[in-house]
């Protein structure tokens, strides 16, 4: 919930942490699963995820503080494919050299609810400011849980570290699969909650 008394700052921290959309809500699991076989992945996917969330935000609270007018969900996907397409050609060389498939991976954002959740939401009814600070929480939290994600998947599950091989034999290779991406999400929000509700007591 969102309160008006509620600072920028407060509910820029409250996404980021306490109300994670990863972790709280379960928007984007399909992008932790999928987009996080390595840190680099993760970080290309995570920032253009987080870029995605502002500009849809921004475009949200605009058209609702000074038209009065919610944007239809296929215009959100469509603003959001052609700025996945500028993406595309800007980084192809880049893109080339991640894993196989980021780029179904990234196209998949513009019709996942990761993108637009937070217009939806809450920044359509908001100032522009709140609505930056929003999605910029929600943004940054989701791309920090994918690195920490890709991070453990890269280390124990292909035995690699910041590019470097460290082991001939990664401890537990299953970790490398998509399987292993569900597992470790999976693992990652149980704990959250856990914690969370611990917290509450």
């Amino acid at each position: 919930m969102r309160l008006p008394s509620e600072s920028k700052q407060q509910l820029f921290i409250k996404n980021l942490f306490s109300e994670n959309g990863l972790l709280f809500s379960g928007t984007g699991i399909f992008l932790a699963v999928a987009g996080t076989r390595t840190t680099e992945q993760a970080f290309f996917l995570g920032s253009i995820c987080l870029a995605l969330i502002l500009v849809n935000s921004i475009a949200a609270s605009v058209a609702g503080d000074i038209f009065r007018y919610r944007i239809p969900l296929w215009v959100m996907a469509l603003i959001s494919a052609l700025m996945l397409a500028a993406v595309n050609a800007a980084f192809s060389v880049r893109l080339s050299h991640l894993p196989e498939h980021t780029r179904i991976i990234m196209y998949l954002l513009a019709a996942g609810p990761v993108a637009f959740s937070r217009a939806r939401a809450f920044s359509h009814t908001t100032s522009l400011g709140r609505a930056v600070f929003d999605a910029a929480g929600q943004g940054a939290g989701i791309l920090l849980v994918m690195l920490a994600v890709a991070l453990v998947r890269e280390f124990f599950g292909k035995g690699f570290l910041a590019g470097g091989q460290l082991f001939s034999r990664p401890p537990w290779p299953v970790l490398g699969t998509a399987l292993g991406g569900m597992l470790l999400t999976a693992l990652a929000m149980v704990i959250y909650r856990t914690a969370a509700w611990r917290g509450r007591k």
